[in-house]
């Protein structure tokens, strides 16, 4: 053989063993590639097992929960409140379904005595704990559902500090309840009676307040930014220092309110 074959041969044989090289390469890449599409998918279905059994369980938590509120027991009605709150703050799925039951039992549970009956101390302790169930959500997982207490008795009630934004309130009896605080924005408060409620520093902006009775209530420092009072009761009030910028004060007769640190001339109406 030729020095030139030979030459030729050797680098046709260099030529293979480079190939296999580059064929060996590739199947291991692929290998490892495969491996790691694998353990990819095993984490997956993992996690979409353990996402799964969790929805159950929270799933016989809120049945448990929804059962346990319709007892006779004060005791048990008011673990299924704790309950449904702890749902709420592990759930945001959940959340709108527990807010509506929440708001259905107080209305079932808070309604107004009729004259002559005698009626439990207000509040009472399962009233009071699911109204602070619903103050402490976080809004952000409503979704489309609101808080509806339309027409409840909640006198003397504690929900200083907390979120109620936008529930519907039409009606509401809130006497002496304290609401230092809380964030009432866009609330439907429509005839409610607030006689004598503490609304120290109250968010109400752009609430509807249309003939509440708001007789001696304290709304020092409340911001009623764009809140509609027409017709409403402030006789005895202390709006002290209060934002009424944009509010509509039409037919609201102000004798004998505290105005001090109220621009008026910024009211609307």
């Amino acid at each position: 053989m030729s020095p030139a074959a030979r030459q030729a041969v050797v680098a046709a044989s260099a030529d293979r063993w480079t190939r296999i090289q580059q064929a060996a390469g590739t199947l291991a890449a692929l290998g490892t590639l495969a491996v790691i599409v694998f353990t990819w998918l095993s984490i997956q279905q993992v996690d979409n097992e353990h996402a799964l059994t969790r929805e159950g369980q929270v799933t016989d938590r809120y049945n448990a929960a929804v059962g346990n509120i319709g007892e006779d027991s004060l005791e048990v009605r008011l673990g299924g409140i704790y309950a449904l709150q702890r749902i709420m703050e592990d759930s945001a799925r959940d959340q709108p379904s527990v807010i509506n039951v929440l708001s259905t039992y107080i209305r079932n549970h808070a309604k107004k005595p009729k004259p002559g009956t005698n009626t439990p101390e207000n509040p009472t302790s399962d009233i009071q704990a699911a109204l602070t169930a619903l103050g402490s959500r976080n809004p952000s997982h409503d979704s489309t559902a609101h808080i509806d207490l339309d027409g409840a008795d909640l006198d003397d009630t504690d929900v200083n500090g907390t979120d109620l934004r936008g529930p519907d309130l039409g009606g509401v009896s809130l006497r002496g309840a304290d609401l230092d605080g809380a964030a009432l924005d866009d609330a439907d408060l429509d005839g409610a009676d607030l006689r004598d409620a503490d609304l120290d520093n109250a968010a109400l902006r752009f609430a509807a307040l249309r003939f509440a009775d708001l007789h001696g209530a304290d709304l020092r420092g409340a911001d009623l930014h764009g809140a509609d009072l027409r017709g409403a009761h402030l006789r005895g009030a202390d709006l002290s220092f209060a934002n009424v910028r944009v509010a509509d004060l039409r037919g609201v007769n102000l004798d004998g309110v505290n105005l001090r640190g109220v621009i008026l001339d910024e009211a609307g109406g």
